[in-house]
């Protein structure tokens, strides 16, 4: 799989000959340019495609899972909408991972702390959510994290070490962020979708016929029709004998420090 540096250095050695036989033979000057492009259009893939893994490596499926274990995951939240999430995953006896925004945490306590009492996991989804995350310094990313664990901590006095990327976004300055704070990027293996449309067919059907032991299913807590999908989506798990579990659980890993 590509990553970064190898592009970097395999674009760089292209440029520097191209710029060798422009100067020395008469290239056509337009070469570097089309270099330039294909560097820029790849990074820009890399940069919002997590599971490419493309400039840090994160968690997004559990390969050849020996168990009918899946992983439902939940962004955005906490929201007023996580109550009837929460009520639907005990009703069928389901866990999951929510990736919870800093200052939601913050304006909903008492959501954030139910999550955590029935038994599900938290995580971080950074403070802002801020939609132009991709172009923060590595500073800036890292006091989003740290603010987000801030809130968590003070409010169910934990310390998350699991984080989700807002919008997918990666890039070198979140990865130092990540070194930082010591924090483990969560992926996933299946996008439903649910934030992008509005037909509970539509997504239901996208995540139905690509499921399969190991995923890691990326919902929305705070999207209207996200309940309808995903009661009908336990009714399938139950139907194909796959268990909702954490992520933590899926990967064997801690999600508090």
């Amino acid at each position: 799989m590509l990553k970064f540096k190898v592009v970097n250095s395999f674009f760089l050695l292209l440029l520097a000959g191209n710029i060798y036989l422009i100067v020395l033979f008469s290239w056509p000057i337009f070469t570097p340019l089309l270099l330039l492009l294909f560097w820029f259009l790849i990074t820009l893939i890399g940069a919002t495609n997590v599971r490419l893994n493309y400039f840090f490596k994160a968690l997004h499926l559990k390969k050849n899972h020996p168990k009918n274990e899946i992983a439902l995951t939940f962004d955005d939240g906490p929201a007023p909408q996580t109550l009837e999430i929460l009520n639907i995953l005990k009703k069928y006896n389901a866990k999951a991972t929510f990736f919870c925004i800093g200052h939601k945490i913050d304006e909903n306590p008492e959501i954030f702390r139910r999550i955590i009492a029935e038994g599900h996991t938290v995580g971080n989804h950074s403070y802002s959510h801020a939609k132009n995350i991709g172009f923060f310094s590595s500073k800036y990313i890292q006091r989003e994290l740290e603010s987000c664990n801030q809130a968590a901590k003070s409010i169910a006095k934990i310390n998350m070490k699991l984080f989700r990327m807002p919008f997918g976004i990666c890039n070198p300055n979140i990865k130092k962020a990540l070194r930082k704070t010591e924090l483990q990027p969560v992926g996933w293996s299946i996008r439903s979708f649910d934030a992008l449309f509005s037909s509970p067919d539509f997504i239901f059907k996208n995540i139905q016929k690509k499921i399969r032991p190991g995923d890691v299913i990326l919902l929305h807590d705070t999207q209207q029709h996200t309940p309808e999908i995903l009661e009908r989506l336990l009714i399938l798990l139950q139907e194909k004998s796959l268990q909702s579990v954490t992520v933590n659980h899926l990967f064997k890993i801690s999600a508090y420090a």
